[in-house]
């Protein structure tokens, strides 16, 4: 099912998950971590909400986009710089 994937799946793929799961480990090492105030406002709606849903996805789908473009090009042969 996964053969032939380009390798930003895997990259975009892993840095959602270990984003998620790093601060999943700090959420529950940390007491009270996640509603600690960083610039006014809980940290929990800086690095979930601003940085993992925005950021990151934002990132990641610039990285689909071109890096598939790259390599089509390389594919058929010509060069898109």
């Amino acid at each position: 099912m996964f053969k032939g994937m380009p390798k930003i799946f895997w990259l975009g793929l892993g840095l959602m998950y270990c984003w998620a799961l790093f601060f999943m480990i700090l959420e529950w090492t940390i007491p009270g971590f996640p509603l600690k105030s960083f610039l006014g406002i809980p940290a929990c709606y800086i690095y979930n909400t601003f940085l993992g849903c925005y950021i990151i996805n934002i990132f990641v789908a610039w990285g689909f986009a071109h890096w598939e473009e790259l390599r089509e090009a390389k594919l058929a042969g010509t060069s898109t710089e």
